[in-house]
């Protein structure tokens, strides 16, 4: 297998994963060939939680009917999730074409409990009706080494969670080209640390994905990054993260991160999303809820937009509909 090198003291990768490659894209089932020379798109996005009841997601997915769906966490051939391919469950339930790319191989250990058992992989995925016309990867800059579980500079509640949930891979998101009419839509789907590098961290890899987005743009190409942007930064949250004013990169102590993006960070990238930061995707009741979600967008116009209600996952899809003006 390409790029992966288990390290000493660590569980060996299995057949299967070691059957992959961290640079392919898969492609799950088909869509009906659309290339969307419609006015208005449908984008979603959802963190899936790794796809526990595909049958429920499903449903969701027919309910709100997006032209492509950002995926994030989504399991590939894991013992928690039945050892499924869930985004070619997805896929074939939905009629649409599933791409996905591995995030991070779940290296299975004695310490995972059933809810985390591994054998497989994870990653991010985008389903479409529309046929893409290109896809790549965007690789980020990483704020935690997922490898080095043991590392004594590292806050002790992460070294227990990287030996707990032991891998091999790191953060990076899943982009595709599509042709709108006479314009190309660039997506991405990604899902940012939120173990360690607080509001800094995470800042950088949206960036990184903002740079490759840009990558050989003209005045035709609109751009969506969406996912899981783990933006649970405030004074509750870091009672369980080691985040810090340090890493908060001028974010005011009351404020909340989802509210610093959409205030100072956001608008220097020219990129927009059209929720309020209390429009909350994630909850811990009663005690935390926030928005960890995002669908920003460059260079189209957005009219209609919305959250949808937790089916099977521990957050809510949202979702926004694109117009693309004299497409």
């Amino acid at each position: 297998m390409k790029a992966i090198a288990a390290t000493e003291m660590r569980p060996e990768p299995t057949a299967f994963q070691r059957s992959l490659e961290f640079e392919r894209i898969y492609v799950k089932g088909g869509s009906d060939g659309q290339h969307g020379d419609a006015d208005r798109l449908r984008i979603m996005s959802w963190n899936i939680e790794r796809g526990h009841v595909p049958e429920r997601l499903t449903k969701t997915l027919v309910a709100i009917r997006p032209d492509i769906a950002c995926l994030q966490e989504v399991d590939w051939g894991n013992e928690r999730t039945g050892s499924a391919d869930v985004l070619e469950f997805l896929a074939r339930e939905t009629g649409m074409q599933g791409l996905f790319g591995i995030e991070f191989l779940e290296l299975p250990t004695p310490c995972r409990g059933a809810r985390l058992a591994g054998g497989g992989v994870t990653g991010n995925a985008l389903l479409t009706r529309l046929e893409p016309a290109a896809t790549f990867r965007v690789e980020l800059p990483q704020s935690l080494n997922w490898q080095e579980a043991n590392a004594g500079v590292l806050p002790h509640s992460v070294r227990r969670i990287l030996q707990r949930e032991t891998r091999i891979g790191r953060r990076f998101g899943l982009g595709a080209d599509f042709q709108i009419g006479d314009r190309k839509l660039r997506v991405c789907s990604l899902h940012l640390e939120d173990k360690l590098g607080g509001v800094a961290g995470r800042w950088a890899q949206y960036l990184a994905a903002v740079v490759a987005l840009e990558a050989g743009v003209g005045e035709t190409l609109a751009r969506v990054i969406a996912g899981d942007f783990n933006t649970f930064d405030s004074r509750l949250a870091r009672l369980r993260t080691p985040d810090n004013n340090a890493t908060a990169l001028g974010k005011p102590a009351g404020v909340t991160e989802a509210a610093w993006w959409q205030t100072a960070l956001l608008p220097r990238t020219g990129y927009f999303d059209p929720f309020t930061d209390s429009a909350w995707t994630f909850a811990v009741p009663p005690f935390f809820r926030a928005k960890l979600d995002w669908i920003t967008t460059k260079g189209c116009e957005i009219r209609n937009f919305g959250v949808g209600s937790f089916s099977s996952s521990d957050h809510r899809p949202i979702w926004v509909d694109l117009y693309f003006p004299n497409a």
